[in-house]
């Protein structure tokens, strides 16, 4: 009986210890600097198809809250025919939020072929992209 006893206080002593520490700002682990989680536009996860004139939402995500004065993400779209989508150049997520939402449109003119283009998000040495697929009207 003795015996138990003495186990239980000590793993007591190590639950108080290892609380204490944490406490203490003294983790072992640090936690991850400030970035980007996710990139998507319309309800889709994985890709896109917008046709002329077609408009979407965008998302951006954060892995945290923005900081004091909000966090600008940067938007650029790359690939061939990359002049047919329409995205602001900057987003900016309101400080304590972890999301901000942007317009993305195809130009009037549109594609007259098929054509992939990558809708790229930067923010604080991380970056997302996101596939798009432009086409032509049906």
């Amino acid at each position: 009986m003795e015996r138990r006893t003495i186990r239980s206080l000590v793993v007591l002593n190590l639950v108080v210890l290892t609380f204490g520490v944490a406490a203490c700002g003294n983790s072992p682990t640090t936690p991850s600097p400030l970035g980007l989680q996710s990139l998507t536009v319309g309800s889709t996860a994985g890709g896109l198809v917008l046709h002329r004139d077609e408009s979407a939402t965008g998302t951006v995500i954060l892995n945290g809250a923005a900081p004091r004065g909000g966090a600008v993400v940067t938007l650029t779209v790359s690939g061939a025919e990359s002049r047919a989508l329409i995205v602001p150049a900057a987003v900016t997520v309101p400080a304590g939020s972890r999301s901000a939402t942007f317009p993305v449109s195809v130009t009037p003119s549109g594609v007259s072929a098929p054509a992939e283009v990558m809708l790229n998000a930067g923010y604080a040495n991380t970056g997302v992209s996101f596939l798009i697929r432009l086409e032509p009207l049906r």
